[in-house]
């Protein structure tokens, strides 16, 4: 798989994971940590789909594995595991 491929795959995937973390947890209130997370995943989503749309105008696109690809890697193993473990304990 090339690394813009995986990183945009990335975006699309941490963006949905944050936003059924706020469906699952937060139940669609309106307070400040709901609307921030329900932000956060809008926003990560959205850069996922434009990535997807036009990934020939994208600035940063990785060319080869660097420090963007790894650290989009390990962000979404991150909120794997947090909202598997959300899962467990709540």
């Amino acid at each position: 798989m090339e690394p813009a491929r995986f990183v945009t795959l990335g975006f699309l995937y941490s963006g949905i994971l944050l936003l059924a973390q706020y469906a699952l947890f937060f139940g669609f209130r309106t307070d400040i940590g709901a609307i921030a997370q329900l932000g956060v995943g809008l926003s990560i989503l959205a850069a996922g789909l434009v990535r997807l749309r036009y990934p020939e105008q994208e600035a940063d696109n990785p060319a080869e594995w660097g420090a963007l690809a790894y650290g989009m890697g390990l962000l979404s193993a991150s909120l794997t595991f947090i909202l598997f473990l959300q899962l467990v304990v709540l």
